[in-house]
């Protein structure tokens, strides 16, 4: 046994090591890789600059050239086809979405999608719809890039201020970013007393920037022949919430997506992650909720249930400079290494690294 053990070692480290891309699909075979994006955009975008940097356009662009020449793009509907129903898919099927619902997803990414000929399907927060409310952490992104923009001493003014008022020990900037981000949904108040302090007018922002599409940009995307899919109401991580906050969150945002496109079915994509859920839960809920499509999960190349279809975050950190046009054969082959690795470790029965979340 200690011998097999060392032997699946040596083929792990082979496999990190040394396996082309290329190879990968035919160790790890998969029938479609899922690819999603939040914005795309060369402004520098404070609501989000803190959490996820937006893709720059040419980066997206020559990411939309790789797919063309590598894979074979597939809308929503083929892959639910295929998934539920059998029909097959081409060979290297890929699906691209985009996940929250910001503004630059018509402004920018939408005439690429249209001139590249791309299938997408974008994942609306129905709560953010015509900018009626802004998430907690694109809040806390307004805050860090305010907080970055202040002299020495008003830092500490507003720092000092911060530390009364709450009892907390921040002493820079850089702690007060930690401290922020680490904030959980119920302490969105604290967000808002410090982009008071900050001096951010969070209403005005909503209506002069207008970070997220309107009802009328989503309903455009639709007639140009992309697919709305629901990304929850608040954005909110399911596992967190009891099961019939959780079924509200889900099927309500469906609901609503459904009320603007008039669409049989509407797919779900997960905030976060679906980790913590019950798949027998999640099933059930598909049961009783039959207009709604399949899922859509973060772990990169996971398996799991036929209903789920899992992607890879195409602004991950570690990867976000990787390749010189492109960082998307550095995110797949990372993937697929991380998939062929997972079942070396699971001949070993070793732990399996856990997939990062996007933010």
């Amino acid at each position: 046994m200690r011998s097999i053990k060392r032997a699946v070692g040596r083929l792990a480290k082979a496999v990190r090591m040394s396996t082309p891309l290329a190879a990968y699909p035919y160790l790890v075979r998969r029938d479609v890789v899922g690819i999603f994006y939040h914005a795309v955009s060369d402004e520098r975008l404070a609501h989000i600059q803190h959490l996820y940097p937006p893709e720059r356009v040419g980066r997206f662009e020559a990411a939309l050239r790789y797919i063309k020449k590598h894979y074979h793009p597939v809308s929503d509907a083929e892959l639910e086809a295929h998934r539920l129903q059998g029909r097959p898919l081409p060979r290297r099927a890929l699906h691209l979405s985009f996940d929250d619902g910001f503004a630059e997803c018509f402004t920018v990414a939408r005439p690429l999608l249209l001139q590249y000929g791309i299938p997408c399907t974008f994942y609306i927060t129905t709560d953010w719809i015509d900018n009626q409310r802004m998430f907690q952490r694109n809040k806390a992104s307004l805050c860090i890039e305010a907080i970055g923009q202040l002299a020495p001493d008003a830092v500490k003014m507003v720092l000092t201020s911060l530390n009364n008022a709450l009892e907390t020990r921040l002493t820079s900037a850089a702690d007060f970013k930690r401290w922020i981000l680490g904030l959980a949904p119920e302490d969105e108040p604290v967000v808002d007393m410090a982009a008071r302090m900050l001096g951010i007018d969070v209403n005005e922002y909503l209506r002069e920037r207008q970070p997220y599409m309107t009802r009328q940009q989503i309903e455009q995307l639709q007639r140009d022949g992309f697919t709305i899919g629901a990304h929850t109401r608040k954005h909110t991580k399911l596992a967190l919430l009891p099961p019939g906050e959780a079924e509200a969150e889900l099927v309500e945002s469906a609901r609503i997506v459904q009320g603007i496109t008039g669409t049989e079915r509407v797919s779900f994509s997960f905030p976060y992650s679906a980790t913590g859920l019950e798949r027998s839960w999640l099933a059930d809920l598909r049961r009783r909720h039959p207009f709604l499509g399949l899922f859509y999960d973060t772990r990169d190349l996971l398996e799991d249930e036929p209903f789920i279809v899992n992607r890879v975050w195409a602004e991950k950190a570690e990867h976000r400079g990787a390749g010189r046009e492109t960082n998307l054969p550095a995110l797949l082959h990372a993937a697929y290494r991380a998939e062929a690795y997972r079942a070396m470790h699971g001949w070993l029965g070793q732990p399996q690294q856990a997939v990062e979340e996007p933010g």
